[in-house]
């Protein structure tokens, strides 16, 4: 299902039955990020929001950072923000995952298009409360994040969050 609210898609989750439980107490520690450009400032800013909620950060994987990058080329290829893209090679997050090889249990995606910077996009999401969840879901441990540009110029940001089987 593909919802559409202002600039920014609202929340797709999905959870295995019993496949997802918080730690009783979080360690995780942030992978190796590119050290520049949207994507790694996008992985901060996220990392940022986790932290000032008392919450532990994502590690960052590099299978979620290809499964939101196939997601933001796939956007900005098609001119359109949805989770679902019916036309596109890698249509469902699901797929998306599986291409990338990404074992879940549980996994969960944001995606958003327009806002002139990573920072406009982070706050668009957190005023979002679904969005707001998934950046703050303690049973989600691992992150991946994108940007693309659409051939008008606009940016497409995808982050896709997830727990690892």
């Amino acid at each position: 299902m593909s919802v559409r609210s202002g600039r920014f898609a609202l929340v797709f989750l999905l959870v295995l039955a019993g496949g997802c439980s918080s730690p009783d107490s979080p360690t995780a520690v942030e992978a190796a990020v590119p050290s520049s450009g949207a994507a790694a400032e996008l992985a901060s800013l996220t990392n940022t929001e986790r932290r000032q909620a008392g919450l532990a950060v994502f590690t960052v994987s590099p299978l979620l950072m290809q499964a939101a990058q196939l997601q933001a080329d796939q956007m900005a290829a098609l001119g359109q923000m949805a989770h679902d893209l019916p036309g596109a090679r890698y249509p469902e997050p699901a797929d998306r995952l599986a291409a990338v090889g990404y074992r879940w249990q549980a996994y969960a995606e944001n995606v958003a298009y327009g806002q002139g910077s990573p920072a406009a996009a982070m706050s668009s999401w957190m005023g979002s409360s679904g969005h707001r969840a998934n950046i703050l879901n303690p049973a989600l441990r691992e992150l991946g994040t994108a940007v693309a540009r659409g051939s008008d110029g606009r940016p497409y940001y995808a982050q896709v969050f997830g727990n690892p089987r």
